[in-house]
């Protein structure tokens, strides 16, 4: 009675196991099949970055000007601002998996931002300042990508391509009141080149102002992680840095009535990081 008691306990307890096994393997994910096919998504994260503001004479006053910083200096290294905000939007894009773990494919994406900054610099003891300005109201990139599966559920990838902002940039150069500074040259043909600053006024007297209001193409280089949560959906982890050119002619908001206004470039060139999150679905199977 003893034995049969001893193996009806092992009896029960292989069934047991053998049991619980098969929950184990019954409630594992299955594996991702293909990562081939269309996908959509949304997006959402931040962005900061640098613009390093440099300045460029247009003309004989203001290259003179340039020449003779104690008269209206304006740095030729021109003002460096930092710019930070929030982002979010769509991507839509195609994987093509091959050689068993090799992913490639395309991405574009559109993005709402909110992303700003601003710098000054003054010379003279404050008496002068230069002023530069910038924020991005949207921006979106096409991008190739290729990943690696480090297994049938995450995909490493490096990314980058085309890449295009909407950008408002604002440059221009001010006094204090009462300063007195002005100045007058003559250019080709004996054309004068004309402004003045200085007016007795209870603000900051406004002496060149420029702007500009735009897309601006550019490119971008990153990379990312995607894990599927099955064969349908799928979240990612991304960095992106996007860089971009443009430039701004500010204008003598002052002159002789019947001459040419003295001008600058104020030439932007912006570098942006992003980092997002997002959520991924798959079409078809």
């Amino acid at each position: 009675m003893k034995h049969l008691l001893i193996a009806a306990i092992l009896t029960l307890g292989a069934a047991s196991t053998a049991q619980g096994a098969d929950l184990i393997r019954k409630a594992a994910p299955a594996p991702v099949s293909n990562w081939s096919g269309w996908y959509a998504g949304l997006n959402v994260g931040g962005g900061w970055g640098k613009t390093d503001v440099g300045y460029a004479p247009n003309d004989a006053l203001m290259a003179f000007t340039f020449s003779a910083p104690n008269f209206f200096p304006i740095s030729a290294n021109g003002d460096r601002n930092r710019s930070s905000g929030a982002l979010g939007g769509i991507q839509v894009g195609y994987n093509y998996q091959f050689a068993s773990r090799l992913v490639a494919g395309f991405e574009a994406d559109f993005q709402g931002a909110g992303i700003d900054g601003s710098g000054t610099t003054s010379y003279l003891a404050g008496q002068v300042s230069t002023t530069a300005s910038q924020s991005i109201d949207y921006f979106g990139t096409v991008r190739a990508r290729l990943g690696y599966l480090a297994s049938d559920r995450l995909l490493i990838y490096a990314t980058g391509g085309f890449a295009y902002a909407h950008l408002n940039n604002v440059a221009s150069t001010s006094t204090v009141p009462n300063s007195g500074f002005a100045g007058g040259l003559l250019g080709p043909n004996g054309v004068p080149y004309t402004f003045a600053c200085g007016s007795i006024n209870a603000a900051p007297d406004l002496c060149f102002s420029g702007a500009s209001n735009g897309i601006t193409p550019g490119w971008t280089v990153g990379g990312g992680l995607e894990y599927a949560l099955g064969q349908k959906w799928s979240v990612k982890g991304e960095y992106l840095f996007a860089h971009f050119k443009e430039t701004v002619n500010a204008v003598a908001i002052t002159s002789v009535p019947g001459t040419t206004p003295a001008s600058y470039s104020a030439n932007f060139t912006t570098n942006l990081n992003i980092v997002r999150i997002g959520l991924n679905y798959k079409f078809g199977g």
